[in-house]
């Protein structure tokens, strides 16, 4: 599984380095949303770098931000978010202090820094899902 949209934010792998996450929706991010993105994130050996892109103008219920505290440190090894304005810089700083508090996270106005930073610092590549983990053996 190489991309995936939840309707609300789509994930895709790029050069089987990192996660491409764009969130798109102006809507609440709810519990029901989450399942598509664990699923997909899942798939992985090991937790993996990530860059979110926000688009829409969102929340995320209290629900929601209380698993990901619980169960980011598994699946995320890293954050870069893309910032737009100052709103983007206060919902970093409030995800890297509460759900991706186990996590390293930095702030970007730039894509490229963003992605330099996560692949510098963070390498996985390549990303290895439990499948390929299993034809492996």
């Amino acid at each position: 599984m190489d991309t995936t949209d939840t309707g609300k934010v789509r994930l895709e792998i790029v050069d089987n380095s990192y996660i491409h996450a764009v969130i798109y929706s102006d809507e609440e991010i709810i519990e029901s949303d989450i399942k598509p993105v664990t699923n997909f994130l899942d798939q992985f050996t090991d937790p993996v770098p990530a860059l979110i892109e926000r688009q829409g103008q969102y929340s995320i219920s209290v629900l929601v931000q209380i698993s990901m505290m619980q169960q980011t440190k598994h699946r995320l090894k890293a954050v870069a978010y893309i910032e737009r304005n100052h709103r983007d810089v206060i919902m970093t700083r409030i995800a890297a202090s509460t759900y991706f508090r186990d996590v390293e996270v930095k702030s970007f106005y730039d894509q490229e820094e963003a992605i330099e930073w996560l692949k510098q610092f963070f390498p996985a590549t390549p990303l290895i899902t439990e499948t390929q983990k299993s034809a492996q053996l």
